[in-house]
């Protein structure tokens, strides 16, 4: 009888033992599942201050290049001429401006069409009075 309560808890102790080892190595797993979420948190982190760090970096940059380019044209020596003209075209009060543009291509092709026309009627006209 005490051989058959000997095994029933070597057994028990045995079973005690398993389950304290499968505890065990879940609470490990546990662990590293967690120190690896915040090691992913860590470096996601990191990027994201990386990326925020860029573009202020990137916008800063934009901003010093356009006071630069503001600082460039305010820093152009006019000539005389050039100021005399801008002073008398601020002075003038103007309702309206109107900018005129030529395309000479366009009217140097209308001429010669017109040209050769009227050539063509002239010859016509010698040709038949002949």
């Amino acid at each position: 009888m005490q051989a058959k309560t000997a095994q029933v808890d070597k057994k028990a102790l045995a079973e005690k033992k398993a389950l304290a080892e499968k505890k065990a190595l879940a609470e490990k797993k546990a662990a590293a599942e967690k120190k690896a979420a915040a090691e992913k948190k860590a470096a996601a982190e990191k990027k994201a201050a990386a990326d925020k760090k860029a573009a202020e970096k990137k916008a800063l940059a934009g901003k010093q290049a356009a006071e630069d380019r503001k600082s460039r044209t305010s820093k152009k020596v006019n000539s005389r001429s050039q100021i005399d003209s801008q002073k008398k075209r601020d002075s003038r009060n103007e309702l309206l401006t109107v900018s005129v543009s030529l395309n000479t291509g366009k009217i140097v092709a209308i001429a010669s069409v017109g040209i050769l026309a009227s050539a063509i009627l002239v010859s016509a006209m010698v040709f038949i009075a002949g």
